[in-house]
């Protein structure tokens, strides 16, 4: 009965952000435009897309596949199936395997932290085969894992025929759909990220060095991958660290290394001219008081657990608009951190960006007796 008398309630609230800006810096940030065929900047803590050109295209992702091929191995070791320490042998398959390599020799041991840097820093195609045949049986079986995966992930333009990203007009993907798959990796896996950020690997007495160069560079870039066939051109997708975040960055179809670092230098450099970093709402902030009906105490506090920090460019800068929604009263018990609401964050030219409003402490249930009292009262109010 209290369930039809509850009423969704709404507030909405103007953030301005007050800032001094310089015309001909917007001027610059409009008219750029990036070479790539294809280019994605997003904010990763919230998906936010900073600049996006032609980021839902169907594109040959080549070496930048093996992110799921490491996503998997990661998930593995995650779970205590395997450990870093544990060895896989190398098959003819794998020894056979044509492209780039780490030069690992038929029929010997090599230890699955040693494939992890092999396929990270060397792009082995040989490593990754070793990977699969050792978790799946076979690379067909791999592949099989790598799509139900992706699909799981809602990677919907994205499909896996083999686990080192070689030319196969049915292996594709996206943009979106890779930097989604970046996000993943980072937030399931933090405790494997440290391994994109290693600049050589040595094995069988061969030493290489990571194909991503902007390594070597003090730009706050710390992963991901790159990918090149004749087919796919050259891209690379990239994680840089902002300010108190992080973005991920992406351009693919470029006719050569140096054009490839070029333009995602570009991209970077775009990201940290036209954006800065504002914080929007803050760990524990207090949102509202909100009525309890059935509890120990009249109120409950709605919350947000988490900082929420935005990238925002200049005209968002301008005005944003942050929309409160929660139904009261909300019935007891409450534990904290219920969700009992979400925020709204809309700024122009972006997607609505969703935070959960959170119960601030617990609010215990009353007995039954009160309760009876507490509804009498609310009806004939």
């Amino acid at each position: 009965m209290l369930v039809n008398n509850m009423r969704l309630t709404r507030k909405i609230l103007f953030l301005v952000i007050c800032l001094l800006f310089i015309d001909s810096h917007l001027s610059h940030l409009r008219s750029y435009e990036s070479r790539a065929k294809a280019a994605f900047l997003v904010d990763h803590a919230t998906g936010q897309t900073l600049y996006g050109k032609n980021e839902d295209l169907r594109i040959y992702p080549a070496s930048m596949s093996k992110l799921m091929t490491l996503y998997i191995l990661f998930e593995t070791l995650d779970e205590g199936i395997i450990s870093l320490d544990e060895k896989f042998i190398v098959s003819m398959n794998a020894y056979q395997r044509e492209g780039s390599t780490i030069y690992a020799e038929l029929s010997t041991m090599i230890s699955v932290e040693n494939l992890i840097k092999g396929i990270v820093v060397s792009s082995g195609n040989d490593a990754c085969v070793v990977v699969a045949e050792a978790l799946a049986g076979s690379e067909e079986n791999f592949a099989m894992q790598m799509n139900l995966i992706a699909k799981d992930m809602g990677l919907l333009n994205t499909n896996f025929t083999n686990s080192t990203g070689l030319h196969n007009k049915n292996h594709f993907s996206s943009p979106r759909d890779l930097v989604q798959l970046a996000t993943r990796l980072l937030d399931d896996f933090p405790q494997f990220y440290k391994y994109f950020s290693e600049t050589s690997f040595t094995w069988n007495n061969i030493i290489q060095y990571n194909r991503n160069n902007l390594l070597r560079m003090d730009l706050g870039v710390d992963g991901l991958k790159t990918g090149h066939t004749i087919q796919s051109g050259y891209g690379i997708i990239v994680s840089s660290k902002r300010d108190n975040g992080r973005i991920i960055a992406f351009v693919s179809g470029l006719d050569s290394n140096d054009e490839r670092t070029s333009e995602i230098l570009k991209l970077l450099n775009y990201s940290y001219r036209g954006f800065k970093s504002y914080q929007i709402l803050k760990k524990d902030q207090l949102i509202e008081k909100v009525k309890v009906w059935k509890g120990k105490k009249e109120n409950v506090s709605l919350i947000v657990d988490e900082d929420i920090n935005l990238l925002l460019d200049i005209p968002a800068r301008r005005g944003i608009r942050l929309e409160y929604l929660y139904k009261e009263p909300i019935i007891a018990p409450i534990n904290k951190g219920d969700k009992l609401g979400e925020v709204h964050i809309i700024y122009p030219n972006s997607e609505t960006i969703e935070v959960p409003l959170v119960a601030g402490e617990d609010v215990k249930k009353k007995n039954a007796f009160i309760n009876m009292i507490d509804a009498i009262r609310h009806f004939i109010l």
